[in-house]
């Protein structure tokens, strides 16, 4: 059975407010605080953006599969990085295909 307690505990785990998770999920912050205390359900579109949003583990999510410990997630790690640092990243990947082109370039010229 569906429980609002799990729901609960994630946006706990991930740190958010009532109001910034209901946003995300796209549901009024009146109606996610009434699902919260039980009185109220989400739709079948809200789960649906909290399972790919936040890539939880649908069974766990749904079902509460798992012990005492919350399986929120379907990956085994998830990696958090900054905006800065996610630049620098494409900037080397970019320049590592233009150094991948010229060095093919070059290789295609000797022949």
């Amino acid at each position: 059975m569906f429980d609002y307690q799990r729901v609960r505990r994630l946006r706990e785990h991930l740190q958010l407010s009532e109001t910034q998770f209901a946003k995300k999920i796209g549901v009024a912050q009146s109606t996610y605080h009434r699902f919260e205390k039980g009185a109220a359900s989400l739709t079948a579109e809200a789960i649906s953006e909290i399972i790919t949003l936040f890539h939880v583990d649908p069974y766990w999510l749904l079902l509460g599969r798992g012990g005492n410990e919350p399986e929120f997630f379907n990956h085994a790690e998830l990696i958090t990085i900054s905006k800065n640092e996610y630049i620098d990243l494409q900037r080397k990947a970019l320049q590592s295909q233009d150094e991948r082109i010229a060095e093919l370039e070059r290789e295609l010229g000797r022949k």
